[in-house]
């Protein structure tokens, strides 16, 4: 029997290793043929969003850029929902930091606290909150 874990990420990827590791973790479950849940709350709801390319380039040095594309998770997160994951947002986080309505990773879906981590929670058998 599967079981499902819902991860709350309240970080965001470049804060600290809290969303890489959460990114890892869910593939892990869905490797050994568990089910996952994660919402993006807080700082987290940002990984929801397409890049957005720069123009140009860029002010951060080629040593920078080595290290920070470690933390670029939106590649992780498409293969997560691909593999079965159900990812969804909190739209008024979102909104708070100004990038409700920018668009969403595919397989992202647009949530909030009421119903999309409810459902969450009625369907999970570990919750595990990330971040701080």
């Amino acid at each position: 029997m599967s079981r499902t874990i819902t991860l709350v990420l309240l970080s965001g990827s470049t804060e600290n290793d809290d969303a890489v590791f959460a990114v890892n973790l869910s593939k892990a479950i869905l490797e050994k043929g568990g089910k996952v849940n994660l919402f993006l709350y807080g700082n987290g709801c940002n990984l929801a969003n397409k890049p957005v390319p720069v123009e140009g380039r860029s002010a951060i040095s080629d040593a920078l850029r080595g290290h920070m594309d470690g933390y670029v998770l939106s590649e992780k997160i498409e293969e997560l929902t691909r593999r079965g994951a159900k990812i969804a947002t909190c739209h008024t986080t979102e909104y708070s930091r100004g990038t409700e309505g920018c668009p969403y990773l595919d397989g992202v879906e647009r949530g909030d606290v009421g119903n999309s981590y409810t459902r969450f929670l009625m369907a999970t058998d570990v919750l595990l909150a990330i971040g701080n």
